[in-house]
């Protein structure tokens, strides 16, 4: 009787042991078992990465720090206190320059001789003994209590209309004048103890060129530079005695 191709494969299969088809089994069920348990981390792994790309804002890249913030500088502090002195020092040093005495002869209005001027003139009862000026030239007849530092007017008399002393204004303006202590506001009583002002005319008649200039009688005299005008003081009134 023919055999047919369905008959010779059962027969193969019933021809192989049983014990061998079951090993195979086995071995197909363990590669499969591990296929599976390699691709599960593969699978897990996904979610994650997708939802940490998710998360990472958008120009960062995976494993950036973020930067820490910036600390103040030690530096700014000590740069802080250099400007505040440097402010300090400017404020300081203009102070000075607008609040100092302005030099004898070099600030105040322009005179021109025969002006008369309304002045205020600044005093202690004292300055009729200790101001004096040293030159050996004379302006319209008036002249220094002294010829040169150390001697004394020898030319003339030493009347007070006559002699010239330096004065200085309650705005510091600096001038040598004549008259003022033949004032009979001035002679007629006693004179405050302490500074007191007069308020005169002063009547310009010219300049003196580099006069020496002395505000106490044991001071030292003072050599100026600049010229000084000259002129008489009269209509004098003491100014709140």
């Amino acid at each position: 009787m023919a055999t047919s191709s369905e008959d010779k494969d059962r027969l193969d299969t019933d021809d192989t042991p049983s014990g061998e088809a079951d090993a195979q089994d086995t071995s197909r069920e363990e590669d499969g078992e591990s296929r599976a348990d390699a691709a599960a981390p593969a699978r897990a792994s996904r979610p994650a990465k997708q939802a940490g790309a998710a998360r990472r804002p958008a120009g960062k890249k995976p494993g950036a720090r973020p930067r820490a913030a910036a600390q103040p500088q030690g530096g700014s502090l000590g740069k802080s206190m250099i400007l505040f002195l440097i402010i300090i020092g400017g404020l300081a040093a203009a102070f000075a320059y607008f609040g100092r005495e302005p030099a004898p002869g070099s600030a105040g209005p322009k005179w021109k001789p025969g002006d008369k001027a309304q002045v205020e003139v600044t005093l202690v009862s004292s300055d009729i003994k200790d101001l004096a000026c040293w030159s050996a030239d004379e302006v319209n007849g008036r002249h220094c209590a002294f010829e040169s530092p150390t001697k004394g007017w020898s030319k003339g008399d030493a009347d007070d209309k006559k002699l010239l002393r330096p004065y200085t204004t309650t705005d510091r303006v600096q001038f040598l004048a004549a008259g003022l202590w033949s004032e009979p506001a001035l002679t007629g009583g006693k004179l405050p103890s302490a500074r007191f002002a007069v308020k005169c005319t002063y009547t310009v008649e010219g300049k003196m060129k580099r006069p020496g200039i002395r505000w106490s009688s044991e001071g030292a005299w003072l050599d100026r530079t600049d010229d000084w005008y000259t002129g008489l003081l009269s209509d004098c009134k003491l100014i709140n005695p």
